[in-house]
């Protein structure tokens, strides 16, 4: 297969970096590979989180606080939102399974200047909610989502925008129109319902369908990295239990890791079509989600 005629050109420092605060968790998703880990549980050192929200406040970089985990677990999130946006970062967000969004907690995140909040639902009752998320939290989710907006309404806040997250299934696809009626009314100005759809991890989850017949180079090697709750920092999803890290945000700086000899070499083997040097990648088919196109707004205004 021919090689990519024009490589892309990596952008000057990744445009947005996922910051896994925890990779604890109180659910157990069938779509997600974390109940395979091997790498170890843990939560971020706040001192590492303000590195990294150091340096990326100095080049426009958003930082997602999500990964494999429950952020909400972390007891300093709202500190660190709270100093990401104090250094400067322009956008902080971060997707909760909402099982904690509530109380106290609900309101510090309205006041903490987070800028994106998604709030994974992933079903419409609490059948299929047990069998997508292996926790009985519906009815207790679904509460504190409504009652997080309707908080956000009385306080006339617009910041988090906050979306209503479902996984494009075939049992969603069915009753989608439902579903968005039901949580239009709670949504404010730039409020949405989103689909997404499903991720493989690299091969670690069955997500069923064909592989599409051409391949063409990551997206994500060009313009995103990952760092975990330990400071290793991956590449992208394929890598969740971090077998081929490019290094740690402890030893050296993210500008160090982005321009670094072992990332270059994984780009050239991408345009090259080798996708065989890079074990993560081998069995990898969500390249095709590296666009954008796998996120859709289903209120659109």
């Amino acid at each position: 297969m021919a090689a990519s005629p024009q490589p892309e050109i990596p952008a000057p420092f990744p445009r947005r970096i996922s910051v896994e605060v925890t990779n604890h968790c109180n659910q157990r998703c069938v779509l997600c590979p974390r109940q395979a880990f091997t790498r170890p549980l843990g939560f971020m050192d706040e001192d590492l989180f303000a590195r990294i929200a150091r340096e990326c406040a100095q080049h426009g970089t958003r930082l997602w606080l999500h990964f494999l985990g429950e952020p909400l677990l972390h007891r300093g999130l709202v500190r660190m939102i709270e100093l990401a946006k104090r250094l400067g970062v322009g956008e902080v967000g971060l997707s909760t399974n909402a099982v904690s969004l509530h109380g106290r907690l609900g309101d510090a995140l309205l006041q903490s200047g987070l800028d994106r909040l998604e709030c994974s639902m992933d079903a419409d009752d609490a059948e299929t909610y047990l069998a997508m998320r292996g926790r009985d939290h519906f009815d207790r989710v679904a509460a504190n989502v409504r009652a997080f907006l309707e908080r956000k309404r009385e306080l006339g806040r617009e910041h988090p925008v906050t979306s209503i997250q479902f996984m494009r299934t075939p049992t969603l696809a069915a009753t989608l129109d439902r579903v968005v009626a039901a949580w239009r009314p709670l949504l404010g100005p730039r409020d949405f319902v989103m689909t997404i759809e499903p991720a493989s991890f690299g091969g670690a989850v069955d997500i069923g369908g064909e592989p599409p017949a051409e391949r063409t180079p990551c997206r994500w090697l060009y313009s995103s990295l990952m760092i975990l709750q330990d400071g290793t920092v991956t590449m992208c999803g394929a890598d969740w239990d971090a077998h081929a890290p490019l290094g740690n945000a402890r030893d050296a700086t993210i500008t160090e890791i982005w321009h670094g000899a072992e990332l270059a070499r994984r780009r050239r083997a991408h345009e090259e079509q080798r996708f065989d040097r890079i074990p993560p990648c081998t069995s990898c088919t969500d390249w095709r989600l590296a666009d954008g196109h796998g996120y859709r707004n289903e209120t659109p205004r």
